[in-house]
């Protein structure tokens, strides 16, 4: 990816994630994806937070454990607060720090350009910035799909605010090129449990004449409140949790095929996952959902089946087992668009645009 021009504005990014040692010292990208506010970073020279500021042993943990009740990064908005007089921009990379963050920044003196990006929501969400009328200290917001932005402009932020710049993932890590290996008689299904109808899934495999492998939760640094699956787990179901990268991508080259639940929500829940099976060229069966339909065309590039239906599901798996040439026509396609549209690099490049031209 090239190097984007110098622009003359500062701009300090609060990135809601965190790396781990081996994951900073993994320069080529061997063992992990790029991670995208890095990628940023990179491009255009921003100045990154992320939670290597929390203090290290007790204090540091009893703050995480907080905020993962709250959902709530309040401590890494409190950092971009104390720093903002040096920049130009503030850009929070997800609600996490953008709901505290705008709080606070709505009564100071001295407010900077205030950008922030929404990667989920929720009715908690929903309430605190209704309530505070938190939309108004915003002068811009990103989402990563259509159906969002339409929720936002009801819940009464301006259209001319928001801006739809769709995700990408690393689609040069995760490439079929990267796995030597053959396919399994095995699906698989990827997400945490928040965002996934997994007792639909399980009515679906149960009696199959297949293992499904669940990896049922995500990163290191997701912070979730709760992992619990439905029970009772089929036999035919296998589950994995926090998988290194590299395992996973192993995971998606052996699969026939990928199955995502997702419940039917506003934002794009399980997009990651999607497009991580797109990248590898798997072949996907995924749920309706409002937040997820920008980013695949049913027939095309995967499968989508209705909500809670079982049936569909199952009816689904077994079609595309049956028919593995039409699965793997899909899968084509579907890494094609993967490489034209939700890369890293179009993501990144998307992202930095849009900044410079506030």
């Amino acid at each position: 990816m090239k190097k984007f021009p110098l622009q003359t504005k500062r701009i300090l990014t609060l990135a809601t994630a965190g790396l781990k040692p081996d994951r900073i010292l993994d320069v080529n990208n061997q063992h992990y994806p790029r991670v995208d506010y890095l990628e940023l970073q990179r491009f255009m020279n921003t100045e990154v937070i992320d939670y290597s500021v929390y203090p290290g042993a007790g204090i540091g943990r009893v703050l995480s454990y907080i905020e993962t009740q709250l959902r709530s990064d309040v401590y890494l908005a409190l950092v971009g607060l104390l720093l903002r007089r040096s920049f130009d921009i503030v850009f929070t990379m997800s609600e996490r720090a953008g709901i505290p963050y705008s709080g606070m920044h709505k009564s100071l003196p001295g407010r900077k350009q205030f950008v922030s990006m929404f990667t989920s929501w929720s009715m908690r969400q929903e309430r605190a910035i209704t309530k505070l009328r938190l939309f108004s200290t915003m002068d811009n917001i990103i989402v990563k799909c259509s159906s969002l932005k339409e929720h936002f402009i009801k819940l009464g932020a301006q259209s001319e605010r928001i801006k739809v710049i769709p995700f990408g993932i690393d689609h040069k890590f995760f490439s079929a090129a990267n796995e030597d290996l053959p396919a399994e008689d095995m699906i698989l299904a990827v997400g945490e449990t928040r965002t996934r109808d997994y007792a639909a899934l399980f009515e679906a495999v149960k009696g199959l004449p297949v293992k499904l492998i669940l990896a049922a939760s995500g990163l290191w640094s997701a912070r979730e409140k709760s992992t619990d699956l439905p029970q009772p787990i089929p036999e035919n179901v296998q589950v994995f949790r926090k998988l290194p990268r590299r395992e996973l991508r192993k995971l998606y080259s052996q699969a026939r095929l990928v199955v995502l639940p997702v419940y039917d929500l506003p934002y794009s829940a399980g997009v990651t996952s999607l497009l991580e099976a797109m990248s590898m060229e798997t072949a996907v069966i995924i749920t309706r959902s409002n937040g997820i339909m920008d980013y695949i065309v049913d027939g095309q590039t995967g499968i989508v089946v209705e909500q809670g239906q079982a049936s569909s599901i199952s009816a689904a798996v077994l079609h595309l087992l049956n028919n593995p040439k039409e699965a793997c026509r899909m899968a084509a396609n579907a890494r094609q668009v993967v490489e034209q549209e939700f890369n890293i690099d179009t993501y990144v490049e998307r992202l930095a645009n849009h900044l410079t031209s506030l």
